[in-house]
C-alpha cells in the first residue's frame, strides 16, 4: 500500500535533464529521451489469485508526454494499460464517452496506470516491468521490476452443496453460512449462477467469497434476518446497529475479534433489497441504470423494502422514527478490524443504508467494481473510518450519497481514536453522488494523507467535498486532488465547510469545543465544465477564529456560471485559476479572510 510519503508527496512539474539540454541547445531530441519510467510498480493488497494479477504504478514526475504504458511479464509484452482498461474496468467506457464529447478539448486528459494480467498459470512466479509510452510509440526504460506468484488453485466450497437453492425465494442464509464455516484457509466460497436470498452472513479470515457470473446475493426483506446485535459505529456511540448483509464482525458484539485476508469478488451482484425500484433510466452510453425511490424518514413506509421493515421494527420497540431511520437500517457490507481486504469485480445494488463500510481496517483495495445505488437514501459507495491504507481504482459510481467517503470519529472523544489516513483514489468514473471524494462529516481524529488523481466525473453534486462542524474537532489535512476532469457539478466543484448538518444524524457523542479545520489541501490541473452553484466554496467560522488554511489551487479552469465564494480562509494561494463564461461579472466573492495570494487568476478578485 501507499506509505505516508507517497500520499502526501506533491511532485513538481520539472523538466528532465535531457529536456533542459534540448531547450538550451536549441534542437530536438527523440521523444523517448525525455520519457521517464513509471515508479513504485506494485501489486495491491490481495489483488491476485490463481489466474490473474493486478498491477498499479505511480506516474513519473514528468508525465506530460506520457500517453500510455506497456506492461511486460518475464520480458514479454502483455499489452498496454489503456487497452487493458477498456476490457476490465467498468469505469472506462464512461471515461471514453466523456472525452468523445469534449469537442473543444477543454478537459484535462487523465492517465491510466493499472493493468490486470489474466489467464495466468496457478502457483507460478511472474516478473513484471512497466514502460511509459509517448505519442509516437517510443518507450521509456523499464520500471523497477515487481515479482508476484499466483496462488495455488483454491479449495472451492460451493453453496449449492450445502443446501442453497438459488431460486430467489428460498432463504439460503443457513446454507451459505455453513459453506463459510466449513471453508478452510485460503478457500473460495462460491455462489454459482442463481439468486440467493439471504440474511446476515459472517465471514472469517483467509477466505474468498465469490459471486459467479449470473449470481446475485439478494438481501432478505425481513428485518428479523439481520441480528440487532450488530455493531456500534464508534467506541463512545450508544446505538447498537443491525448487522449488514455481509459482515466481518464478532457474532457477539460484546466480544472483540480481529480478521485478516478477506476477499469479496465478482463478477456477480450483491443486492441489498433496500428500496423499491422505479423504471430504469438509460445512461449516456445507452446502458440501463436502476433508479431507486429517493426516500426519507417520512416516506420510508411507501418507498422502502428492507428499509421499511427495519425502521418499523425499531419503532415498534419504542425508538422514535428519526433515530430508527438514521441508525437501524442495514448496510450492504460492514468490516471491522480487518487487515488486508480486496473487493473486486462485483456490482453493488440497492442497500437499505450505506454500501461498503470499512471500520478500523488496514490495507483495503476496491478495484473494478460497479456501484448502482442512485437514488437510494444514504446509499454511499465505499466508506472508510479510522482506517489506514486504502486504494480505490477502476470503479464506476452512480450513488445515492457520497461516492468515496472518509470518516474519523465525532466530537470530544474522537481524540482517543486513530486517524483515517493514507489513501489513493484513481481512474474512477463518478456519475451521480453527493461528492466524488468526501472527507467528513465525522472528522474528529483527522482525515489525512489522501491522494485523488486521474478521475473523471459527470453529474455529481460536488467534486472534492470536505464537511465538518464547529463542534466536531479534527478535520482533514495533507490532501491532494489533481489531474482530473469534471463536468456538470450540481452544487460545488470544491467545498470546504463547517456548516454541515445531517437531519437524520443522532447526536450520541460529546461535542468538542474545537471546530473542524481543513488545511494543507492542494488542487491542481483540474478542468471543470458547466460548473453550477459555487465552483469553489469555503466556509470557515471567522467570528470564532476558526479558519481553514493552506489551500492551494493551481492550474484549475472553470466554465459555466460558477463563482468562488470564500469566507473564513487564511494563508492560501490561487495560481492560474481561470473562469470563462462569467458574463462580464467578477466571480470572486471573498470576505473575512486573510493572507490570500492570487497569481495569474482570470478574472482576478476585486
Amino acid at each position: 500500500m501507499l506509505d505516508q510519503n507517497t500520499t502526501t508527496a506533491l511532485p513538481r512539474r520539472v523538466l528532465t535533464r535531457s529536456a533542459v539540454a534540448t531547450l538550451a541547445l536549441g534542437f530536438s531530441l527523440p521523444l523517448w529521451a525525455a520519457l521517464q519510467a513509471p515508479v513504485k510498480v506494485q501489486v495491491p493488497t490481495l489483488a491476485f489469485d490463481d489466474q490473474e494479477i493486478i498491477l498499479v504504478w505511480e506516474k513519473p514526475a514528468d508525465h506530460a508526454a506520457v500517453k500510455d504504458y506497456r506492461v511486460y511479464a518475464n520480458g514479454v509484452l502483455l499489452g498496454s494499460s489503456n487497452a487493458n482498461n477498456d476490457r476490465v474496468s467498468p469505469a472506462k467506457p464512461y471515461i471514453n464517452r466523456f472525452y468523445e464529447q469534449d469537442k473543444a478539448n477543454f478537459h484535462h486528459r487523465i492517465g491510466i496506470h493499472s493493468y490486470t494480467a489474466q489467464g495466468l498459470k496457478p502457483d507460478t512466479p511472474y516478473r513484471f516491468t512497466v514502460r511509459s509510452v509517448g505519442a509516437d510509440g517510443q518507450e521509456s526504460a523499464d520500471s523497477q521490476a515487481v515479482e508476484q506468484r499466483t496462488t495455488p488453485v483454491p479449495a472451492v466450497f460451493d453453496v449449492m452443496q450445502y443446501g442453497a437453492k438459488g431460486d430467489g425465494s428460498s432463504l439460503d442464509t443457513q446454507a451459505i453460512q455453513s459453506a463459510i464455516d466449513a471453508c478452510t484457509v485460503g478457500c473460495k466460497v462460491l455462489l454459482p449462477k442463481g439468486i440467493y436470498k439471504s440474511g446476515a452472513l459472517y465471514l472469517k479470515s483467509n477466505m474468498t467469497l465469490q459471486m459467479a457470473e449470473g449470481a446475485t446475493l439478494l438481501g432478505s426483506e425481513r428485518a428479523e434476518d439481520y441480528p440487532l446485535a450488530g455493531y456500534i459505529q464508534y467506541p463512545y456511540s450508544t446505538t447498537v446497529r443491525p448487522a449488514s448483509l455481509i459482515n466481518a464482525l464478532p457474532r457477539d458484539p460484546k466480544q472483540h475479534q480481529r480478521f485478516e485476508n478477506i476477499r469479496i469478488v465478482g463478477p456477480g451482484t450483491i443486492d441489498g433489497n433496500g428500496w423499491k425500484r422505479q423504471a430504469d433510466v438509460l445512461d449516456e452510453t445507452g446502458q440501463a441504470l436502476p433508479f431507486y425511490l429517493p426516500s426519507d424518514n417520512t416516506r420510508y413506509m411507501l418507498d422502502g423494502v428492507l428499509a421499511k421493515a427495519q425502521v418499523e421494527q425499531a419503532v415498534a420497540r419504542g425508538m422514535n422514527v428519526k433515530d430508527a431511520y438514521g441508525q437501524m437500517r442495514s448496510s450492504l457490507i460492514t468490516l471491522r478490524d480487518v487487515k488486508n481486504v480486496f473487493y473486486g469485480g462485483f456490482t453493488v445494488l440497492n442497500p437499505a443504508y450505506h454500501g461498503i463500510m470499512n471500520l478500523e481496517t488496514e490495507n483495503v483495495v476496491l478495484a473494478n467494481t460497479t456501484h448502482k445505488t442512485y437514488d437510494a437514501n444514504n446509499g454511499d459507495g465505499i466508506e472508510f473510518a479510522n482506517s489506514k491504507g486504502a486504494m480505490v481504482f477502476n470503479n464506476f459510481f452512480d450513488t445515492g450519497d457520497d461516492c468515496v467517503n472518509f470518516a474519523a470519529g465525532t466530537g470530544a472523544d474522537a481524540v482517543h481514536q486513530k486517524p483515517q489516513e493514507d489513501a489513493w483514489i484513481f481512474n474512477n468514473f463518478f456519475r451521480k453522488g453527493h461528492g466524488m471524494v468526501v472527507a467528513g462529516s465525522h472528522t474528529g481524529a483527522w482525515i489525512q494523507n489522501i491522494l485523488a488523481e486521474d478521475n473523471v466525473s459527470d453529474g455529481t453534486d460536488a467534486g472534492l467535498r470536505m464537511k465538518s462542524t464547529n463542534f466536531m474537532d479534527g478535520g482533514a489535512r495533507n490532501v491532494t486532488f489533481r489531474d482530473s476532469a469534471i463536468r456538470n457539478t450540481v452544487k460545488q466543484a470544491f467545498i470546504f465547510t463547517l456548516d454541515y448538518n445531517d437531519p437524520n444524524a443522532k447526536l450520541d457523542y460529546r461535542r468538542s469545543t474545537v471546530p473542524g479545520q481543513f488545511r494543507d489541501i492542494r488542487v491542481s490541473d483540474v478542468s471543470v465544465e458547466n460548473a453550477r452553484g459555487a465552483s469553489i466554496e469555503v466556509k470557515g467560522d471567522s467570528k470564532n477564529s476558526a479558519y481553514h488554511e493552506g489551500l492551494v489551487f493551481e492550474r484549475v479552469r472553470f466554465s459555466g456560471p460558477a463563482k468562488a465564494r470564500i469566507d473564513g480562509l487564511k494563508d492560501s494561494q490561487f495560481a492560474e485559476v481561470v473562469f470563462t463564461d462569467t458574463g462580464g461579472t467578477n466571480p470572486w466573492q471573498v470576505s473575512d479572510s486573510q493572507g490570500l495570494s492570487f497569481k495569474g487568476v482570470e478574472p482576478g478578485p476585486l
